[in-house]
């Protein structure tokens, strides 16, 4: 007797399925930043992939960029990079930035190849849309450790080895979120 193996995921029903759009090729799809009206770029927490989607077709991304090469990744198990946890981006004129989360495993365990930030630079548009790479920060994490601690936030403890980063408590270390002023810029 053969066996077959058929792995799918499946989302509850929508409200207004004539709008729903179901982008494939990803499994955990974390943030996402808009390319003009019609497209869109994808990253998740697995993958060190940014996806690009029709935004008004479900379906296969039109085409990926893979950036394992640049990020300098030093935590490796089976000779393959542990992920880089992209959770969160921004856009600012035609620069991207993506957001690693900065924390430890899920575990506690130290996890640094989630300590990335890194830039992306747009050439071309539409389904030619190209994005290159522009460098990354090391950094961030002993930054804002040290900017939390000066500041009372005790974020050595936070981010300590063996810590979870979705405490219950809220006592981890975990960056989620990223975004530009409303009026466009840095500060």
């Amino acid at each position: 007797m053969r066996k077959l193996l058929i792995k799918y995921a499946a989302s509850a029903a929508s409200m207004n399925p004539t709008n729903t759009r179901c982008f494939t090729g990803a499994s955990d799809a974390s943030t996402a930043v808009a390319i003009g009206a019609n497209y869109m770029l994808v990253a998740e927490d697995r993958e060190r992939k940014i996806r690009l989607y029709d935004r008004h077709n479900s379906g296969l991304p039109l085409n990926s960029f893979d950036f394992t090469s640049s990020l300098g990744l030093t935590d490796i198990s089976a000779g393959v990079p542990r992920e880089v946890d992209i959770k969160a981006s921004t856009k600012i004129g035609n620069r991207i930035y993506w957001l690693g989360s900065h924390s430890n495993s899920s575990s506690g365990s130290s996890q640094p190849n989630r300590d990335r930030l890194f830039a992306t630079d747009i050439s071309a548009t539409g389904t030619n849309t190209i994005i290159n790479y522009v460098g990354r920060y090391d950094n961030l994490r002993n930054d804002l450790i040290a900017w939390g601690d000066a500041n009372g936030c005790n974020f050595t403890a936070s981010a300590a080895i063996n810590k979870i980063p979705e405490t219950s408590d809220g006592s981890g270390f975990n960056i989620e979120g990223l975004t530009i002023a409303p009026n466009g810029t840095t500060g």
